[in-house]
This record gives C-alpha cells, sequence and structure tokens, in this order.
C-alpha cells in the first residue's frame, strides 16, 4: 500500500513533465505555460486522489467503527430488553436480586466450546464470603467476570444486586495520572470525605507515611513508577473503604502482600460486612471465608463451607499486644 501511495503521488512530478516535454523542446510551447499547465495538474489530481491519499486513515476509521458496532450489539440490551448473544450461541441471564444466586451455571470462554465451569449453583448471603480455589487455567478469573456480567457465553441464570454495589479488586490496580486523592476516591471524581477521614483511611491499609512522603494528599506522581505492587494494593483496599460497597470481588487483590498485611486488610472487609468473592492461591485466606468454591476443570467443581472454628482468624497482633498488656496491669 505504501509502496502503491508514493507512486501515485510522484505522479504529480513525472506525469506532466512527460506530456510536455516534446511540446515545450519544439518550442510550440513556451515554458510558463508548461508550469501552469504541470499546476494545474497538481490540483486535478490532488482532487481526485484524495481517497488513495487517506486510505491508511481511512482504514483505520471503519476498523474502529466496526469494533465499537461489535461492543454495542454484546453490551447493549436488544429491543426486547434481552442481552444479544454472540454469534447466536446461548447466552447466560442476568435478573436483579437482593443478594448474588447462581442457578445452573454454565461458563464458556468467548468463541470457544471448552466448558470451564458447568451446572454450579450456590446462592450467598449478605456478609457472606466465597473463595474460588483451583490449579491455573481452571477458569477462576473467567468465573469472576461471569458473575460480574463481563461474560455471557454460556448458560444458567445470576441473580444480583445493582451494578452500583459492586467493587472489583484486580491483581494489578489501575492508577490513573493525577493526585494521590484521586488514586484513591477513583473512580469517582469527588468525594464528601474530609482530608483527615482520606489520611485515615491510608492508615488503615497500612500506608501512614504516603501521604506526607508524596507531599500531601494534592500531589501529582508518576504513581506506577513510584509505588510498589505491594503499595498499590494497599491503595486499592483503601478505594474499598472509600465507598462501602456491599459486593467486593477480589481476583489475586493481595498477591504482592505479605501474610500480616494480607490478613488485616480481609479483616477489615469482613468487619464492614460486604459480601466477599475472592480468588487466591495462599491456603492462609481460606480463614476469611464462609464458603470454598474449588474447581477442577473440565466443568468439574466442588462447594463446601468453612468450618468456623477450626478455620477462625486469630486476632490480629496489636489486638494481642493489647490483651496481655491489661493482663499484665490487672497482675500488677
Amino acid at each position: 500500500m505504501n509502496l502503491f501511495q508514493r507512486t501515485f503521488s510522484q505522479l504529480t512530478l513525472v506525469l506532466p513533465g512527460v506530456i510536455l516535454a516534446d511540446a515545450v523542446l519544439s518550442g510550440e510551447l513556451e515554458v510558463g505555460r508548461a508550469i501552469q499547465a504541470a499546476g494545474a495538474f497538481t490540483a486535478v489530481l490532488g482532487a481526485v486522489g484524495v481517497i488513495v491519499d487517506n486510505f491508511e486513515s481511512l482504514s483505520r476509521f471503519v476498523a474502529g467503527t466496526e469494533r465499537l458496532q461489535t461492543l454495542s450489539k454484546l453490551v447493549l440490551p436488544a429491543a426486547g430488553g434481552t442481552p444479544v448473544a454472540a454469534n447466536g450461541r446461548s447466552h447466560i441471564l442476568m435478573r436483579p436480586g437482593k443478594q448474588i444466586a447462581v442457578d445452573s451455571l454454565t461458563v464458556c470462554p468467548p468463541q470457544s466450546e471448552r466448558v470451564l465451569v458447568k451446572d454450579l449453583s450456590f446462592v450467598l448471603a449478605p456478609g457472606d464470603a466465597l473463595l474460588i480455589t483451583g490449579d491455573s487455567g481452571c477458569g477462576k478469573s473467567s468465573l469472576l467476570r461471569a458473575i460480574a456480567g463481563l461474560w455471557d457465553t454460556g448458560s444458567g441464570l445470576i441473580h444480583h444486586p445493582p451494578r452500583e454495589e459492586f467493587f472489583f479488586l484486580p491483581q494489578q490496580p489501575y492508577l490513573q495520572h493525577g493526585t494521590l486523592r484521586s488514586q484513591l476516591i477513583y473512580p469517582s471524581v469527588q468525594t464528601t470525605l474530609s482530608d483527615q477521614q482520606l489520611l485515615q483511611i491510608l492508615e488503615q491499609v497500612h500506608l501512614p507515611q504516603l501521604a506526607e512522603r508524596v507531599g500531601g494528599l494534592d500531589a501529582v506522581q508518576d504513581w506506577l513508577k513510584l509505588l510498589s505492587v505491594g503499595e498499590q494494593q494497599r491503595l486499592a483496599f483503601g478505594r474499598v473503604l472509600v465507598h462501602q460497597p456491599g459486593i467486593v470481588i477480589l481476583d489475586e487483590a493481595t498477591s504482592a502482600l505479605d501474610s500480616g498485611n494480607e490478613a488485616s486488610l480481609y479483616q477489615r472487609l469482613r468487619a464492614s460486612g460486604a459480601t466477599l468473592i475472592s480468588v487466591a492461591h495462599r491456603s492462609a485466606v481460606r480463614r476469611h471465608h464462609t464458603h470454598v468454591l474449588r474447581l477442577k476443570g473440565d466443568g468439574g467443581w466442588e462447594l463446601h463451607e468453612v468450618a468456623k472454628r477450626r478455620d477462625a482468624a486469630p486476632p490480629s497482633t496489636a489486638f494481642t499486644r493489647f490483651q496481655r498488656r491489661q493482663e499484665f496491669d490487672e497482675c500488677g
């Protein structure tokens, strides 16, 4: 395409000279008129060649509109109010409800016949916590996408509360360009919380010196380079405390944290009363959940409750120190 475009553009220099050369050399045409003729040829060629000159930009524009059209078909509801399934395949139905309830859910990847989860059913009461485990590639993140409504390839029914109650924490948090305040209140652009309350939230997620270190809540930094992955994940937990959602979905959201920070942040989420759905590989997070769903691969799964007495979360280090100090004071 580049060869054709460059050859076409060079016609304005070569073709007029070839046509007028004989008349100029024989004296039938003055040089000035030949230059005028070449200028007229260039103007006409530029007018009729606008599509050729802009073919690359037009191709890019057409490809962009096709992607937007495909996205609109998948996301926007059809005239009858039913989501449009890709390629005419069966799809997962989403219905509003007071709690998350999954009924005979089968999940398949888009444009694939592979079954990741087959005939899964469970109900999460408000305040419950579900841990999804399994080998790599068995479909844990895919199940999260289906519950969140991002994937609809498969079959079954999912009842869910309003979307405004959901909050998603990925393994790699998104950090936008802006102030520390904007990172903390993301995805909102404004908040009713005071600066003191935001600083307290930073302390609760174990980032007490962050605001002072970067120059305050209104400091603008390159956060991806400034913060480690662990600090980014703790900042993402701060967003949960800012928005206080009813349902929190965590996809390896504590993979870069040590066991102490991980336990403390999970305890704060459990104390908030939010419903949790987690994907994690560490067995230590098991005690912070009420149910465990293990995906076996090829659509197989098993679901069981966590034994509260055996897997109860141990008290935090700060609480243990306080208790020991109190006992010491009572003993004189």
